[in-house]
């Protein structure tokens, strides 16, 4: 069974970037987040200024899966993969495919950013979280770099996402 690629949390989708986009649909089939429904949720969301988290993990957005997985692959995806004959093969993710063609940009530029301080920086000096800076012409999409998790991780989302969207109020960080 995999994760799933996005949560409701509070008022935000968080959406988690890479591997967690690939849905397992039993042992020959999969196919990729969002479908064309969630993609026109993702849309309106966006349109209606409502909250959107994106978080990155790690420094590679790809999984693996059998060959015979690929038979049940939508076409877009198998194309990704179509030159890939071994037994396992790595899924390329297309990162952020799913966002308008600005915010995707501005995702990516963040994710190069934080992907080359993060392979930099040693990893206890290494944030476990980075969060964008807001956007004035997409405040609503926020981008965050999962450099570490932990058993917290899930559990501390919340107050994330309190922080990354908060207007004029005060952030609360107590649960």
């Amino acid at each position: 069974m995999s994760l799933p690629a996005a949560i409701e949390c509070d008022d935000a989708l968080i959406v988690f970037e890479g591997p967690r986009r690939i849905r397992h649909h039993g042992a020959t089939g999969f196919d990729l987040w969002p479908d064309p429904a969630e993609a026109r949720e993702v849309r309106d969301r966006i349109a209606r200024g409502r909250p959107i988290l994106v978080i990155f993990g790690g420094l590679q957005a790809e999984a693996t899966v059998l060959t015979e997985q690929f038979a049940g692959a939508p076409p877009a995806l198998a194309e990704l993969v179509h030159a890939i004959a071994r037994d396992l093969a790595p899924i390329p993710v297309p990162a952020l495919d799913w966002l308008p063609t600005d915010v995707r940009d501005r995702g990516l530029r963040f994710l190069r950013a934080t992907t080359m301080r993060i392979r930099r920086t040693p990893s206890l000096l290494c944030p476990a979280l980075a969060l964008d800076d807001r956007d004035a012409t997409c405040p609503n999409v926020r981008f965050a770099h999962l450099s570490r998790v932990g058993p917290e991780t899930e559990r501390e989302l919340s107050l994330v996402v309190a922080y990354a969207f908060a207007e004029l109020t005060p952030v609360r960080l107590t649960p």
